[in-house]
């Protein structure tokens, strides 16, 4: 399929968000990933926006010095760009009754995003808990956004931590066995979907085990080449 590009903003240093227009029928479920393909290259990116956007994929990358990142970053708005196939397998539990920790480091914070979009425009019951690693704020993509997001999903809770960021007073750990079991003390109550760069996720499903988590409440999805 082909999408136009609607519009283009920086939402933290060095990230950049590209909105495309589709203007024939399309569907996809909150954590999945599209295809992109520039001069003969095709990138997956996860969608970042929630289905209930009609005729609408948002993807959101670090930029970076690869030909590809370079062609998309300097695309027009109004450029058309092939789009698809959708596909991926890290979605939301059709369980809402066990409560979900979400667990991000940097830009895997997108597929995340369209779930809590999805989740706050459906008014649905998931019990969720997002910590989002970050190695400061100025890198965190759509911040201001999540501070919002407890006032209107009563069951949602935010957990920031800045590993790399003298000017930030709250929780600076990275995401160790500790910090699992301080944080959730009873450790296999919960569903932990982690998502990010690969060593990083590696090293929270490590931390997880540790933790006496078990790998059937693990699901996991590693963002590589971008």
């Amino acid at each position: 399929m082909t999408g136009k590009i609607k519009g283009k903003e920086e939402v933290a240093q060095g990230t950049l968000q590209v909105t495309f227009q589709i203007d024939e029928p399309f569907t996809f479920q909150p954590g999945q990933y599209c295809f992109v393909t520039l001069n003969g290259e095709k990138k997956q990116f996860s969608i970042n926006n929630s289905p209930g956007q009609n005729n609408i994929i948002t993807i959101t990358t670090r930029l970076s010095e690869s030909s590809f990142k370079k062609a998309l970053k300097d695309l027009p708005i109004e450029s058309e760009v092939e789009l698809g196939p959708i596909a991926g397998v890290f979605t939301l539990p059709e369980d809402t009754s066990k409560p979900l920790v979400l667990i991000a480091g940097g830009i895997g914070i997108t597929p995340f995003m369209s779930m809590l979009q999805y989740v706050k425009e459906s008014s649905l019951t998931y019990n969720i808990t997002l910590l989002y690693s970050n190695r400061n704020q100025a890198s965190a993509a759509f911040l201001d956004e999540l501070r919002k997001l407890p006032k209107a999903l009563p069951n949602f809770k935010l957990i920031l931590t800045m590993t790399e960021d003298n000017s930030w007073t709250g929780e600076k750990r990275k995401i160790d066995s500790e910090f699992i079991s301080e944080y959730f003390p009873d450790v296999n109550d919960n569903l932990y979907m982690v998502v990010g760069p690969p060593t990083m996720v590696e090293a929270v499903e490590k931390a997880l085990l540790e933790a006496r988590v078990f790998r059937e409440n693990i699901k996991k999805e590693n963002f590589t080449g971008y």
